[in-house]
């Protein structure tokens, strides 16, 4: 199982990229080959690397996602 989080970037240091999750924590993580990411665009990362760039309405929706799961665990 593949464990990915939604990412907005914050700062672009090639082979490194900054990103924030959503919860101003800056944490860096690997460009993994992908040239055309600046700052303010949103991504995917797993395990450290950046998998895919996405929209900021997928962003948006992939954070909602996370925090109904918060809720789910915890209610359990």
């Amino acid at each position: 199982m593949c464990l990915s989080f939604p990412a907005r970037v914050v700062q672009v240091e090639d082979p490194i990229a900054f990103v924030d999750y959503g919860n101003n924590v800056i944490e860096p993580v690997l460009l993994n080959g992908f040239e055309d990411i600046k700052e303010g665009d949103y991504v995917v990362v797993s395990y450290g690397m950046i998998m895919e760039k996405i929209s900021e309405e997928e962003f948006r929706e992939m954070l909602k996602y996370e925090e109904e799961l918060a809720r789910v665990v915890q209610d359990v």
